[in-house]
């Protein structure tokens, strides 16, 4: 059976950038990409243009991709280094400030003069005969033909989809005719028959649509694993936040500080630091039914300025000009073009191994980094190295996506990052984001201060002190192990991983929510919906700007006492009678993105196949 991307699940990594240190393209650590799709969302009054990366595992001649859309989409091809460094810029990160204490030594030999350690829906069938299925569109981009489809019957598109090689599994049969019902159409692509599965690039698609910004979960439980990642961007004039599911804050006790805080995850357990934050979230998110996001970036969108591209960066004129492979190579690096693996398949294309080669040659470091001079020896008589073609071509997949992408962040002032795990139980409804003006800035760098505590008499700290970034502190008991980060005796006195439960309206501070009253306060939250024009406010946080919004509190007591108790709609969290204004609709009911007759779900379907999403909206002008 052919794979179809409806069947990938997504696996979020919160990566750190790649290294460079082996002066090329091809190191003996491969740069790793996100695994799973990711999608940007550019959304300019009713026009809407989606960056959708597209990861896939097999072969060529299996790969098939279908997407929903509310009206007749024109296509391009995008650049996933878009996804790369938004993650390198608002990746949490947790850093540990070691206070110097004199004659109480932290007990290890990597300490540094300061005191500091030394980094280490129904078918739409009516029972007659099916209706045909019409083509509206086709054509090629990029490496990928594509045909837009539409049709009167569910059954039918379904039957068409699985005849013509985009094979959708049985239990995507209602879903097809939910927006076969809602009038949708239907963009479905393979790739070229010259191409192979190295030439994938993300597609981005432009379309009408005057729905809200909505992520369709339920959807995705389709094919999704347990504690799946969602991860959201967000561009806008002010923080973005969900209406319809509640917003979450982390105890900052929960995470292992000693054990893997140093700026990335390092230490004794690597398993461990490189899911402790991610836990924590799952955790929190669970004690609030599964529907909860937390703010992990707020702030302004310069973050990510000049990341992608900048005028003068790439000299494609200097490029064309280096006829040798090794001279060509060695000036994409002076240019500094990203090392990642759509860079890798290019050059592969561009200069294609031989299959038979010797040892020191076979493998892609030795021959495209280390060796290269030598192996190239090996090519066939007749290959003739094309600088013209390969600079092109670098252009059309490099250069000139990286330059519409980061027109984004010129054209948007605030960028928000949520994030979310979640399983296909809890996906019975799709979150619906808005914007918050008066909500401060959250940063993703996270710093604890440690401070040796030594016994009476002694120069070796048995405990250190840690003071948290929401201003709680705990005392831990240590062994110290050298250079490796020490072992904490008896783990934390913290509540677990929840720091507060909170509903955040389109205007004024939080509203904190007790555990027990989460059913009642969803009930209410779940019939709000965005207010037109709310993207267009520009930011405006309070004086203090610590609202208790960001990503660590601590934890909220059982007493209900600071506003516990959201249940009754204060503060605007009451969707139907709020100060935010946002109003009651529709569609409340279903759980769906649905805001009317024909709702808005499939402007973000492809979400169902991999959730890393970058919501945009523009000011009109």
């Amino acid at each position: 059976m052919k794979n179809t991307l409806a069947g990938v699940a997504a696996a979020a990594l919160l990566v750190s950038p790649v290294a460079s240190a082996c002066g090329g393209f091809f190191c003996t650590q491969v740069p790793v990409d996100q695994v799973g799709e990711q999608i940007l969302f550019a959304v300019d009054g009713n026009n809407v243009t989606a960056h959708i990366q597209v990861a896939y595992q097999g072969d060529a001649e299996s790969f098939s991709w279908v997407l929903p859309l509310p009206s007749v989409p024109t296509l391009g091809v995008g650049t996933d280094l878009l996804f790369t460094a938004l993650r390198g810029v608002t990746d949490p990160r947790f850093y540990l400030n070691w206070e110097y204490v004199e004659g109480c030594s932290g007990g290890n030999t990597c300490m540094d003069e300061d005191g500091g350690f030394q980094d280490g829906g129904d078918s739409a069938d009516d029972g007659g005969e099916p209706s045909p299925v019409v083509v509206l569109v086709e054509g090629e981009v990029g490496p990928y033909d594509y045909k837009v489809v539409k049709s009167d019957s569910g059954d039918a598109l379904f039957a068409w989809l699985n005849e013509n090689g985009y094979d959708q599994p049985e239990a995507s049969k209602p879903l097809v005719g939910h927006y076969v019902n809602q009038e949708f159409v239907f963009l479905a692509l393979k790739l070229l028959k010259d191409k192979s599965v190295g030439d994938l690039q993300p597609v981005v698609v432009s379309y009408t649509s005057d729905e809200f910004a909505c992520v369709p979960l339920k959807l995705t439980s389709i094919a999704a694993a347990d504690d799946m990642p969602v991860t959201t961007w967000v561009l806008a004039d002010s923080r973005a936040i969900p209406m319809n599911y509640f917003h979450v804050t982390l105890n900052a006790k929960a995470y292992p500080w000693l054990e893997c805080a140093s700026g990335y995850w390092w230490g004794g357990d690597t398993t461990k630091c490189a899911t402790a934050y991610t836990d924590m979230v799952s955790q929190a998110a669970d004690q609030a039914n599964g529907h909860a996001f937390v703010t992990e970036y707020a702030g302004t969108s310069s973050k990510m300025a000049e990341q992608l591209w900048s005028e003068g960066r790439y000299n494609l004129d200097a490029l064309k000009s280096k006829t040798d492979p090794m001279a060509f190579l060695q000036e994409m690096l002076n240019q500094g073009f990203p090392r990642t693996s759509s860079t890798q398949d290019l050059i592969r294309k561009w200069i294609p191994k031989p299959a038979s080669l010797p040892e020191d040659c076979d493998e892609d470091p030795e021959f495209y980094t280390w060796n290269m001079e030598s192996c190239l020896q090996y090519m066939p008589d007749d290959y003739v190295f094309d600088a013209t073609g390969f600079a092109a071509d670098l252009d059309a997949k490099i250069v000139k996506p990286s330059e519409e992408a980061q027109r984004l962040f010129e054209q948007h002032p605030y960028l928000t990052r949520v994030y979310t795990q979640i399983s296909p139980d809890e996906m019975t409804k799709d979150p619906i984001f808005s914007f918050n003006p008066d909500l401060g800035d959250v940063s993703n760098e996270h710093t604890a201060t440690a401070t040796p505590v030594c016994k009476p008499g002694e120069t070796e700290a048995t405990s250190v002190k840690l003071t948290y970034p929401d201003g709680s502190t705990e005392t831990q008991a240590v062994t110290w192990q050298g250079c490796q980060p020490p072992i904490v005796e008896g783990g934390t006195d913290g509540d677990g991983a929840l720091g507060e439960i909170q509903i955040l309206a389109e205007s004024g501070a939080p509203v904190a929510v007790d555990p027990k009253d989460v059913a009642a306060a969803e009930a209410q939250i779940e019939l709000r919906t965005p207010t037109p024009g709310q993207s267009d406010r520009p930011a405006n946080p309070g004086a203090d700007g610590d609202d208790g919004s960001g990503t660590f509190t601590p934890p909220t007591g059982t007493d209900g006492a600071d506003g516990a108790d959201g249940a009754d709609g204060a503060d605007g969290a009451d969707g139907t009678v709020g100060s935010d204004g946002a109003t009651s609709s529709g569609s409340g009911g279903d759980s769906g993105c649905t805001t009317g007759p024909r709702g808005s779900l499939a402007s973000l379907f492809a979400a169902m196949f991999g959730l890393g999403l970058l919501l945009t909206r523009r000011k009109r002008a």
